[in-house]
């Protein structure tokens, strides 16, 4: 396997075959690697037949079934069910559990392809959900100081281990609305909702004091609440592909803030209040106060 990461796509050959089914659907890669929600569920169904044709072609390959999957997931297109099981088995963690040399790399990709494994299973038509996108240190998940997913979410609330807890990944479950019971973990240090439907970011996220690491792409935000700028330990702030124009002014408050990336947003240019260092145009600002 030639990997260069955890996740779907991270891969030579899936990589390929996603150009190749993405050709198929009418979609250049390099769109849809900017803006994943540049293929629909339409595109996707549309062209199901050819798509698994694809795969079946290269049935004796588990590539082709990861790609397939996780563009189910993405767009919400419907699959059959012989597909279903037939992603399951491949993506179960029995056929790399030996694999890896790097024990660390192994038990990121062992908890990736169950949270994978996990969507594919209540996947239904219409639902968009995604792989998450892992931000938390290994130290952290070797500590079981880590939360992925939404029934380990609910199971540590209903225990006397919140306090533990230092990053949670709710990433690619369909969320309309961030949950109330995240803002009792007071110790959270990273918070990743990646891949939602929310349209808003509560007043109670100020309440987070510890929280250093925010990540809130691809969800249907419009603003960012000027409490924002309460929450005193930020450093990193990552709101890509949202439907925002400007941010508050509160941002300038944050001390140990580094970053904000703004990839597929509204903003074109760093607000005058934040004195940036380095801007390429799309990413990243990289910025300071003055």
């Amino acid at each position: 396997m030639t990997r260069a990461g955890i996740e779907i796509l991270e891969d030579d050959e899936e990589a390929d075959i996603a150009s190749f089914m993405l050709i198929a659907c009418g979609l250049e890669s390099r769109d849809f690697f900017f803006h994943e929600r540049n293929l629909t569920r339409e595109n996707f169904e549309k062209n199901y037949d050819t798509l698994v044709k694809m795969v079946e072609n290269r049935s004796f390959r588990r590539a082709p079934y990861f790609v397939i999957g996780y563009f189910a997931l993405l767009t919400g297109g419907k699959i059959s069910e012989e597909l279903r099981q037939d992603i399951l088995e491949v993506a179960s963690w029995k056929h790399e559990k030996d694999y890896w040399l790097d024990a660390e790399f192994a038990l990121n990709r062992k908890v990736y392809l169950e949270d994978f494994r996990e969507k594919i299973r209540i996947h239904r038509p219409g639902q968009k959900l995604h792989p998450a996108k892992f931000t938390h240190s290994i130290k952290d998940l070797k500590n079981s100081q880590v939360i992925i997913g939404t029934t380990q979410f609910r199971k540590i609330c209903g225990s006397n281990e919140i306090l533990k807890i230092v990053h949670i990944n709710l990433g690619g479950w369909n969320l309309k609305a961030i949950p109330e019971a995240i803002f009792r973990f007071q110790n959270l240090q990273g918070l990743s909702l990646e891949f939602n439907q929310l349209q808003r970011i509560p007043d109670e996220i100020s309440s987070l004091k510890s929280l250093r690491y925010l990540y809130m792409d691809y969800n249907n935000l419009h603003t960012l609440p000027s409490v924002i700028g309460e929450v005193s330990s930020l450093i990193e702030l990552s709101i890509a592909h949202n439907d925002i124009f400007s941010l508050p002014r509160s941002l300038r408050n944050l001390k140990n803030l580094n970053y904000i990336c703004l990839r597929g947003t509204g903003v074109k240019e760093a607000p005058k209040f934040l004195k940036h260092l380095t801007y390429d145009g799309s990413p990243r600002i990289s910025a300071t106060k003055t």
